[in-house]
């Protein structure tokens, strides 16, 4: 039965705008008319530090078996534009992606954004950005830098891993500019980017922070995946739950965050025994 599906399933590259890397990859199979014609779409956006392109095609095309209309996103890097060019783009192709939706069977009401460490940055980003939950059925996140600021702090760990320094590096590329960092936070703070030289600097880094702008019940459910060993850790998707359930009353159920065993990180993480189940369960209950 899945070899009959792949042979049948569309594959194409498309353009949503006008820099070369504002394209996407779309895998689709008709609904047909058991499904009436019209089927539910899952948005990607891939990690890779803002820096670099990582692959999806092997899950886009596992997804879009399932029964999804699939959109493996690219967009602008953190060395072509500055934030938030990257949320401007997720924004642009979803916007193309409704207006062509006839070519793909989509049914542009059942929506599911999924993102992959900056990708989950971005994608939580979208979530709490003006009215989000009128835009997406949901968003998962896997691994997400849903803070850009913690990212930056880990970074400056003396335990910090060559991978976080990375990240912390990239974070700043992406802002234009580098936070000042006048004192410590407590353990049990929510670290806030410190005043900056540069004027606007603050403003940049609390705005690349999805919980700057939560809202409660306007911005989309969620859905955030760690592992226990994450290099970035639950505790970025913990702030962001806090600032939706406790600063702002979206439901108990609003935002999910998950932890699994291991060390994995990002899309590695739906390789982990019942991890993609799980995110497709929590997909479907939102979208069928």
């Amino acid at each position: 039965m899945r070899d009959s599906v792949a042979a049948a399933r569309n594959e194409a590259t498309y353009s949503y705008g006008s820099h070369t890397r504002q394209t996407l990859d779309a895998y689709w199979n008709a609904a047909g008319e058991e499904r009436a014609g019209r089927q539910p779409g899952i948005l990607i956006l891939h990690g890779g530090q803002w820096s670099r392109d990582t692959g999806w095609t092997t899950w886009s095309r596992a997804f879009a078996d399932a029964g999804y209309a699939v959109f493996d996103i690219d967009y602008r890097l953190n060395a072509d534009a500055p934030w938030p060019a990257q949320r401007t783009d997720a924004l642009s192709a979803l916007d193309w992606i409704r207006d062509h939706a006839a070519d793909f069977d989509l049914d542009t009401s059942r929506l599911v954004l999924l993102g992959s460490s900056s990708g989950g940055q971005t994608a939580t980003s979208v979530a709490t950005y003006r009215s989000g939950a009128y835009r997406l059925d949901g968003v998962v996140a896997l691994s997400p830098v849903a803070s850009p600021y913690r990212a930056w702090q880990d970074g400056n760990a003396g335990t910090a891993t060559d991978w976080q320094r990375g990240l912390r590096d990239n974070a700043v590329l992406l802002a234009r500019c580098s936070p000042t960092e006048t004192s410590a936070p407590t353990p049990a703070s929510t670290p806030t980017p410190a005043p900056s030289a540069q004027p606007g600097c603050r403003d940049v880094w609390d705005d690349m922070a999805a919980k700057s702008r939560a809202s409660g019940a306007d911005d989309a459910p969620m859905f955030l995946l760690h592992s226990e060993g994450d290099p970035v850790p639950v505790r970025h998707s913990r702030d962001l739950e806090a600032a939706e359930e406790t600063d702002h009353n979206m439901p108990a159920n609003g935002v999910t965050v998950e932890t699994v065993p291991g060390s994995s990180h990002g899309g590695a993480l739906l390789d982990e025994p019942g991890v993609a189940d799980r995110v497709l369960g929590w997909i479907a209950e939102r979208t069928h």
